[in-house]
């Protein structure tokens, strides 16, 4: 029963209702914590803050001039390691692609990631003129003499074993990958994520190994893709092997995208280092 002042139109006890409001108030301030939490954690596969290694932003010289910029990473332990470069499918600011490269480092390589991008500023967004103009004037032809220049600069760099070295890329970044694997003496193992499509012509010369992750929901780039890149990098003879990953789509690795999928990611990453110490020596 309540008394005047106590009730609301609908007969609720005031005392009541105000009970239950407090306590679903306290309910979401609680919620709204466990949120900010897991915001606030740590990405299961970042490891940009691991003490046992060093990185960070470099510029290197291109036709004599330092004109390109790139993000390196390596471990802290004196002697020499291999090199793997990795071609981004955008701008190397976001986290990601700085963290694949400390991610290298900590497997026991010197990971670069050239800026292929490197004639636009990196507040430039994805979807303005100026970068349409840059991808319509800076050809695949260009970024791979980007990357060329990357190798060079590597090869410098006293910290660097002089043996082969593998390149990591992901979505357009992939099909560089494989594109300058089939041009360069110095690759010996390519390894694309989610790889932009191939034609037969673009990779009879691809002869090294090659090793394909795509996840089966990827909306971006079709899993259908990476199969047809397999049978025809088979049918040439080029040792291959394709990891697909259920319910994953575009940019799985990345967890700075919203289909990060820490799981996936672990194991597509053990793969590809695993791979990558298998064949460069």
């Amino acid at each position: 029963m309540c008394m005047s002042d106590d009730c609301n139109n609908d007969g609720t006890d005031r005392r009541s209702f105000l009970a239950g409001a407090a306590a679903t108030i306290a309910s979401f301030t609680v919620l709204q914590e466990r949120e900010a939490s897991a915001q606030a954690k740590q990405p299961e596969t970042r490891v940009l803050d691991n003490p046992k290694i060093q990185h960070g932003r470099t510029v290197f010289k291109h036709n004599g001039v330092e004109t390109i910029d790139g993000y390196l990473a390596r471990p802290k332990l004196d002697g020499l390691y291999p090199a793997v470069l990795i071609i981004a499918g955008n701008k190397i600011s976001e986290e990601y692609i700085p963290n694949t490269c400390a991610s290298l480092a900590l497997a026991g390589f010197v990971g670069l990631a050239p800026n292929v991008f490197h004639p636009l500023p990196d507040t430039t967004p994805s979807n303005n003129e100026a970068y349409k103009k840059f991808l319509a004037d800076h050809t695949e032809l260009d970024i791979l003499d980007d990357i060329q220049a990357g190798v060079s600069y590597l090869r410098t760099q006293p910290y660097v074993s002089p043996g082969g070295m593998g390149v990591v890329g992901f979505c357009m970044g992939g099909r560089l990958a494989m594109l300058f694997g089939a041009r360069s003496r110095e690759v010996d193992a390519v390894v694309p994520f989610h790889p932009a499509p191939m034609k037969e012509k673009e990779i009879t010369r691809l002869k090294i190994p090659v090793q394909v992750h795509h996840g089966t929901a990827d909306k971006a780039v079709a899993m259908t893709e990476t199969q047809k890149l397999e049978k025809m990098l088979k049918a040439q003879g080029t040792p291959v092997e394709v990891f697909l990953y259920e319910g994953a789509d575009h940019g799985f690795l990345a967890y700075t995208r919203p289909f990060y999928k820490p799981d996936a990611a672990k194991l597509a990453w053990t793969r590809t280092t695993q791979f990558l110490h298998g064949h460069l020596k």
